[in-house]
């Protein structure tokens, strides 16, 4: 349940269950795909606590802290509405309204990434003026207001509603509308009408695919084809072609799994050992990890001694994980068990960076886009190019065989904001080797 703090924005009307706009209303009928996507992070996304807090600047028990975008620009809606209550933005739009994302959770004025809204979509624009991109329904996005029903197959028939067929469904296009954002970021930057691409997605996506490395659309990976005829609605006849509304991504073990191959490579020189890792992407038509700009793919290397001691790292700083792989706590200097800044491995990422604190003179990393000033640094796996390390280690005297243990793993958020929001993150795991190394 989520916790609320700052009730302050317009309340807005409550959405009506049971309505057009209810996915429950499309479930009556579509009821695969009704659960399909109802246990969807889309389905689920107004539920999504870090959405709230994240936008109100509250921690998970619900106080004010500051990290967030209300934490920054006070009583301001911002645009994070756009892509989390799209269908109530384009309405509060219209009368030259913004929407405030906590009141609109919290009034539940909004069935969110709903089957009313994708499906009345008519057309989405990627705008582009110069080099910055206008992002978001509000510029990219025309809804069809004449209760017809948009969807992708020809020769479907529904009573009461008129059926449309649109292309655009299955094209990358429509999931730029919240896959590529272009922030207003900081005031600075706001001014100087420029911002921060903070999720590149699409841009990403379309580079390549326009290049040929890339083949596949957002959907034809991310709604994996169903096998043989499914049924699309009860009573209609079974089809070939259905794709499921999983939306599958890093949430998905067996996507992230399949997005990256790593081989792991060692060699005796000397009194050390040299492990040379490659880590690729070859699974994504996008960089991983892609959107959020706080998200972390981390490869970590342990290499242990006969007895299960650790083997000191003797390489350069270049093969230490970047402090926001954890640092841990910066008063006590305590660590906790997922705190890996440097240690050995590789950080992959994309985080952005604030202007300088006011308190402190420096820029902080990590932040999200509203906050950001500039990328900080590009890390991220790009599809089929290999990322290759290479780490040392001082050999224990004797014989004895070593054991070398490199993990890859994916983090929604970096540990340090989640610790200090009171979020959970699991080190969701990619691909694990291990090697004994025997010494003649």
């Amino acid at each position: 349940m989520l916790a609320f703090a700052g009730l302050s924005a317009q309340a807005y009307e409550p959405a009506q269950p049971g309505s057009f706009d209810d996915p429950q209303f499309c479930g009556s009928c579509h009821q695969r795909i009704y659960k399909e996507y109802s246990q969807s992070v889309m389905g689920t996304d107004l539920q999504n606590p870090i959405v709230y807090q994240f936008f109100t600047a509250t921690n998970a028990k619900g106080e004010k802290d500051g990290m967030g975008y209300q934490g920054f620009f006070p009583g301001q809606p911002g645009d994070c509405a756009q892509c989390h209550v799209p269908k109530l933005v384009l309405k509060e739009h219209k009368a030259g309204r913004a929407v405030d994302l906590g009141q609109a959770i919290r009034d539940k004025a909004d069935f969110g990434i709903s089957c009313s809204y994708c499906h009345t979509v008519q057309n989405v624009k990627v705008i582009k003026e110069g080099d910055r991109y206008k992002t978001g329904p509000i510029h990219t996005v025309t809804l069809d207001e004449s209760g017809a029903i948009h969807g992708p197959r020809k020769g479907v028939k529904a009573a009461p509603f008129e059926i449309k067929v649109n292309p655009v469904l299955k094209t990358a296009e429509f999931c730029s509308q919240c896959h590529l954002n272009q922030e207003e970021g900081h005031a600075k930057t706001r001014n100087e009408g420029k911002g921060v691409l903070a999720i590149s997605t699409y841009e990403d996506w379309k580079k390549l695919y326009d290049a040929g490395i890339v083949k596949q659309t957002c959907q034809e990976c991310h709604m994996p084809l169903l096998p043989g005829k499914q049924e699309i609605a009860v009573g209609a006849p079974k089809r070939y072609g259905a794709r499921a509304h999983t939306f599958v991504g890093a949430h998905d073990p067996a996507t992230l799994q399949s997005s990256v191959t790593m081989d792991v490579d060692t060699q005796i020189v000397g009194d050390e050992l040299v492990v040379k890792t490659v880590v690729e992407n070859v699974g994504a038509g996008h960089s991983i990890p892609g959107s959020g700009p706080i998200r972390a793919v981390l490869l970590k290397l342990d290499v242990f001694d006969a007895e299960g001691n650790l083997l000191r790292y003797t390489g350069d700083k270049s093969g230490l994980l970047h402090p926001l792989a954890g640092m841990g706590n910066p008063k006590t200097g305590e660590r906790g068990p997922q705190d890996w800044g440097g240690m050995p491995g590789r950080f992959y990422g994309k985080p952005l960076q604030s202007p300088p604190d006011p308190k402190t003179g420096q820029p902080r990393l990590g932040v999200g886009g509203f906050q950001a000033e500039k990328i900080a640094f590009d890390t991220t796996l790009k599809p089929f190019t290999p990322d290759r390390g290479e780490f040392r280690f001082k050999l224990p005297p004797g014989k004895a065989p070593v054991k070398v243990v490199a993990r890859l793993v994916y983090r929604w958020a970096t540990i340090g904001l989640a610790n200090a929001k009171g979020w959970k993150v699991d080190d969701r795991p990619m691909k694990v080797v291990s090697r004994t190394v025997e010494r003649s």
